[in-house]
């Protein structure tokens, strides 16, 4: 006879919540026997606090954060507070938590309008896409479905997704665009008209701001605009979003798209995740929190500490290798080589920022991946032996466990996409809030290789301006502890090593690989003393700036501009506080469209890279230096550099970046204006403030200068100098003249050759610097920066003048050095 053991279940019992008591209830697969003393950990503090709104939980990769998670969600249901939803950053990652949930023994479903969902039978698994956009089906300014907990995963990857559908973007080719840049073309025209020129003839890397004042006096027209393709196919899924948020919005118009997109995403627009009574934000140890508060809405006053476990996290075996730090002169070529060669034996990995820069891979990748492709070529690794992958720009939301990826390289820094995020970039090029993003990147493309605590990956960073921003004081501290304690390993490594050949390297990885014991017990003893982190990082600046959003969205301007006031008060940063005195004058043009004009006046002032105001801003000449140059140049290094290896990564990143190539002239023009500051000579990127200006301008003793005009993305094939080229330095050498009537000026073109055509006409006292010469410069900087690095050098006035003139850098003997007549 069978008895119904289901009969004998007392309904009335006290359902089980806390995390741990319910895992033991589960039909769950033998690959989950007990808990982990983290996770236990973790459910205990988080069920003390649990009726929070808002809570972080940081755990690193391998703690085991999907079970964590999911149990959290299950006790929430089991105490009638659901309906409970985890958001996943993608699909890829939201089927892995599917998969998972399936051998814990835990009910999902993956449509939110499931009635499993809505009667707290069943955890809804879905990937940010489909919670946040203009059409969600949880409801935009109502609320349709309602959450009651909900777990967002990896919350920092999430921000990407974000940012994305909240953003609006067409191409010059739609109706919509050609609207908009009608609109404003009489504005743009007023505020740059060489800019709007490029931008209107359709250059790829041309884009500009629309004005803040214009952007408030065409509100309506531009609605009126966007609201006639409110169901265009993509665009019906942002409408929604920017039709209520555009008066808080910026625009940029390219020359090949159009973007508008508001200073934050306003997530509580779907309303009932606002509402939901639980938020419970997954994050590994990151170097910035405020996006739980700046992309999430959660309240930073009320917000409490993370939830961190004491123990330590191991969080698997990395060996981070930097190659271009233990060997400076080591070539590009010998590194992917190196790669190419591990390649063959495991799948290595290598991320880069651009599609360009995927273009140096080629000739040994396997497979190339960008954008759609991502997912199918993440897929192909994890089922088994593909070779060399590249991906480009993918930093995080996907997860390569075990021989999924055995070698990592990051290569370079990262780089943003998005027009907005390019043009605050830019103007915040050399502060901390810049580098803190690009850290925070770095570190997410790390995490890509190593995914539990039992797996081991070698990771490379290559790029000398990412090593140096690696090794700089700055990015020290922002480093996540565990990242710090394997680097602080990997120099232990480089003073084993004296300048190693790739080979050598390779044999060094060889041994992360083939699990050397020594090296396994040294990595695990590098991380078992670490101290767990229970701080939340959050920067007041990003604060204040989405407080005064928010204000703005109630039409308390007011209050907005007063939020901003605040953060530009506490400000020491020049940069950053022309930055954020542009924003103000954002905010304070509704109210008082004249102190607008006056603040962004003194956000010129102090950094003229910002937006013009109305009435323009007179030019602000560049003075040659005070001091000889050779003291000029002791005290830039000396505020630049901890030692010599920096100051030969920084030579070498320049060496990288001054090349005939094509798409790479802003980092062209930043180098030579660079090289000038390396070199102790006051510079300036006039062109970069304002279109129609030259490239570069270097101010020499007694009042002389160097008008650059820089054309390195001319093909080393031809042949000649054309008539428009030497015509665009004679208009320079016209504007140096205007603005610098009392100073003597010497036109100089960068050219692969200083051939004229037989149309173009010869600027008086033109001086060329060909590819022959170029390639001369490069040589004498390596050799003048590893001088440099000699004590008895570096600090002496008097050798660093005597090297100056050995190798031709002194102002004077620069253009005998290193430049040639035309011919």
């Amino acid at each position: 006879m069978a008895i119904d053991f289901s009969d004998m279940l007392d309904d009335e019992e006290e359902p089980v919540l806390h995390p741990r008591d319910i895992f033991f209830t589960l039909p769950r697969s033998s690959a989950f026997s007990f808990p982990r003393d983290i996770q236990t950990e973790v459910w205990n503090k988080w069920f003390e606090r649990r009726d929070e709104s808002d809570i972080v939980v940081k755990l690193n990769v391998g703690s085991g954060k999907t079970l964590v998670g999911l149990l959290m969600l299950q006790s929430a249901l089991n105490e009638g507070a659901g309906p409970a939803l985890w958001v996943s950053p993608n699909k890829q990652l939201a089927d892995q938590v599917l998969a998972e949930a399936e051998a814990l023994g835990i009910a999902t479903t993956e449509d939110p309008r499931d009635s499993a969902y809505a009667t707290g039978s069943a955890i809804c698994v879905v990937n940010a896409y489909k919670l946040f956009n203009g059409r969600s089906v949880f409801g935009v300014g109502r609320s349709v479905l309602k959450i009651g907990a909900v777990v967002v995963d990896d919350a920092h990857a999430c921000v990407s997704t974000l940012s994305q559908q909240f953003r609006t973007s067409f191409k010059n080719t739609h109706d919509a665009y050609q609207s908009i840049i009608e609109i404003f073309e009489e504005d743009l025209k007023a505020s740059d008209a060489p800019a709007f020129l490029e931008v209107s003839s359709g250059e790829p890397r041309a884009h500009m701001e629309v004005p803040f004042w214009s952007w408030h006096s065409h509100y309506d027209e531009v609605l009126t605009a966007l609201h006639a393709h409110r169901e265009d196919e993509s665009f019906q899924y942002v409408y929604p979003f920017v039709s209520r948020l555009l008066r808080q919005s910026r625009c940029v118009i390219g020359g090949q798209r159009l973007e508008i997109e508001p200073h934050f995403p306003a997530t509580d627009l779907v309303r009932s995740f606002r509402r939901a009574k639980r938020r419970i934000y997954m994050t590994a140890t990151m170097a910035d929190d405020s996006v739980v508060a700046t992309h999430f809405g959660a309240s930073a006053a009320d917000i409490g500490k993370p939830i961190v476990p004491t123990s330590s996290q191991s969080m698997g075996e990395r060996m981070i290798l930097m190659p271009q730090e233990l060997n400076t002169d080591l070539p590009g070529e010998d590194i992917r080589a190196l790669l190419e060669e591990l390649s063959e034996e495991v799948n290595v990995v290598v991320i880069v920022p651009s599609k360009q820069a995927s273009e140096d891979w080629e000739a040994v990748a396997d497979r190339i991946l960008i954008g759609d492709e991502v997912s199918e070529g993440v897929e192909e690794l994890r089922a088994g032996h593909v070779g060399l992958v590249v991906l480009v720009n993918r930093y995080d939301g996907i997860d390569l466990p075990g021989d999924a990826c055995r070698v990592l390289a990051v290569v370079d820094l990262p780089e943003v996409t998005a027009f907005v995020d390019d043009l605050d970039s830019d103007l915040l090029s050399d502060t901390d809030v810049n580098l803190r993003r690009q850290i925070e990147r770095i570190e997410q493309g790390m995490g890509r290789g190593v995914r539990s605590n039992e797996d081991h990956c070698a990771v490379l960073l290559i790029g000398s301006r990412l090593i140096s921003h690696l090794r700089s004081k700055a990015g020290q501290e922002m480093l996540t502890p565990a990242t710090k304690a394997q680097l602080t390993l990997t120099r232990k490594i480089a003073a084993r090593l004296d300048s190693p050949t790739a080979k050598e390297i390779s044999g060094v990885i060889r041994q992360c690989l083939n699990r050397d014991p020594g090296w396994t017990a040294l990595s695990r003893k590098a991380l078992v003393k670490l101290q767990a982190d229970d701080e939340l990082r959050l920067d007041k600046t990003k604060l204040a700036l989405r407080s005064a959003f928010d204000l703005s969205r109630d039409e308390r301007q007011k209050e907005a501009v007063d939020a901003v006031s605040v953060a530009v008060n506490a400000q020491t940063d020049p940069q950053v506080k022309a930055w954020l005195l542009a924003r103000k004058a954002a905010f304070q043009h509704p109210i008082d469209a004249e102190a607008a004009q006056k603040t962004l006046a003194a956000a010129r002032d102090i950094d003229d890279a910002v937006l013009k105001p109305i009435s323009g801003a007179p030019y602000k000449k560049l003075a040659p230096a005070t001091r000889e140059q050779a003291s000029n140049l002791i005290a830039f290094h000396e505020s630049r550099f901890i030692d010599a290896t920096q100051r030969n990564l920084f030579v070498n990143g320049l060496c990288t970046d001054l090349r005939f190539l094509p798409g790479t002239a802003d980092r062209f023009e930043a180098a030579i204006d660079d090289l000038a500051a390396f070199l102790g000579i006051a510079a300036y990127r006039p062109e970069k403030k304002e279109k129609g200006k030259t490239d570069n301008l270097w101010a020499l003793a007694d009042s002389s200068f160097l008008v650059i005009e820089c054309k390195n993305e001319v093909l080393e094939t031809r042949d000649s100098i054309t008539k428009t080229e030497a015509g665009q330095l004679g208009q320079s050498m016209e504007w140096f003249r205007f603005h610098y009537p009392a100073s003597v000026g010497t036109p100089v073109m960068i050219h692969p050759t200083r051939k004229l055509a037989t149309d173009a006409e010869l600027v008086s006292g033109m001086r060329v610097i060909d590819k022959t010469k170029l390639e001369s410069l490069k040589k004498k900087l390596r050799e003048f920066g590893k001088q440099l690095g000699e004590p008895s050098v570096g600090s002496s006035p008097t050798e660093v003048a005597r090297r100056l003139e050995q190798f031709g850098f002194r102002g004077e003997l620069f253009l005998q050095t290193f430049t040639q007549a035309p011919k």
